[in-house]
């Protein structure tokens, strides 16, 4: 256990600040009068509160559901980002169509998209098939706004 340091059973107490002379005096080591009522230090804050709350075993029930919820969620995230990375889309490379995943898809590459087809990066229009030149976007799952964006290709804002 744990043994403090011996102290002398007596003191002696000098009234008015009266110390001896003769150069006898040695200061006593005594605490200062500041009072703590903090519980925390800059330094103890987390661990001591973190050990405060999970003493608690209601508080440490919650912390396993959020656990095991935000594992759960981000799992999910995993299993979508697989999904939509590996899309298939068609990339012209050597001169034809290479079917290939949408992860990877490089800055530069020219990628065919179809009617109803999701883009799978921020793409520029170089052609459309329709007369105008034009195709309709909805960037719901960019922004949240489902209204159809019209786009124009490219050449529509070329002088050449």
């Amino acid at each position: 256990g744990f043994d403090p340091p011996h102290q002398s059973d007596t003191r002696t107490i000098y009234v008015a600040n009266r110390f001896p002379q003769n150069g006898l005096y040695t200061p006593q080591k005594f605490i200062d009068n500041r009072i703590i009522s903090s519980k925390y230090t800059v330094w103890n804050f987390v661990p001591k509160n973190l050990f405060e709350q999970f003493r608690r075993v209601a508080n440490f029930y919650f912390l396993i559901i959020f656990l095991v919820q935000q594992g759960y969620e981000d799992w999910l995230r995993h299993n979508s980002d697989n999904e939509v990375n590996g899309a298939p889309v068609y990339v012209v490379r050597s001169g034809g169509l290479v079917k290939t995943r949408s992860k990877n898809i490089r800055v530069g590459d020219i990628v065919r998209i179809a009617k109803d087809e999701i883009f799978p990066a921020d793409l520029v229009l170089l052609s459309s098939d329709r007369l105008d030149g034009s195709c309709h976007v909805t960037t719901a799952s960019l922004d949240g706004e489902t209204n159809l964006k019209v786009c124009l290709h490219m050449f529509e804002y070329c002088s050449w």
